[in-house]
């Protein structure tokens, strides 16, 4: 088991319930952090909580369910983590999709500049003062190599052409 590093640590990660998000609320469980999983989807969240308590034998994480791609499910994710915590110290912005053709959120907005990019400026910009009372409170902001295999066309962001 690694050292407690992280104990009394109060850390968010979006994407936990897979991949490199389900690998860091592990290894920040592991280190004593209290966690705070985001998922999309409360079936799959529910797995990767049970597997990450059982694995790390913390029993300091949680699960908030939010859909990322509405501005609306990020506010209530806020809401409903100032409820239960008094501050956070690590913000880690992980969840991310890739669409290979144009899809709109609920909002209208295009899928992978709402969750790629608006839902992390604005689950950030929310969750700033709570990140202000913690000493020393970080934002982490994950990214992929992926772009690499796109063509980006500035003069359609919205990908409408």
């Amino acid at each position: 088991m690694s050292p407690k590093l992280m104990q009394d640590k109060i850390c968010m990660i979006t994407g936990a319930n897979r991949g490199i998000g389900k690998a860091t609320a592990l290894g920040l469980a592991e280190m004593g952090a209290t966690v705070v999983m985001v998922c999309r989807n409360r079936e799959r969240g529910e797995a990767a909580l049970a597997e990450i308590r059982r694995r790390s034998g913390n029993d300091a994480v949680f699960l908030l369910i939010a859909d990322l791609s509405l501005q609306a499910s990020v506010r209530w994710l806020v809401v409903g983590f100032k409820e239960r915590f008094e501050r956070l110290d690590v913000l880690i912005n992980n969840a991310a999709v890739i669409t290979h053709e144009r899809t709109l959120t609920k909002d209208g907005g295009e899928t992978q500049w709402a969750v790629n990019h608006f839902a992390p400026f604005l689950l950030t910009n929310l969750l700033i003062d709570w990140l202000s009372i913690s000493r020393g409170g970080r934002v982490i902001n994950l990214s992929s190599n992926a772009h690499r295999s796109a063509d980006l066309n500035f003069s359609d962001l919205q990908s409408e052409k």
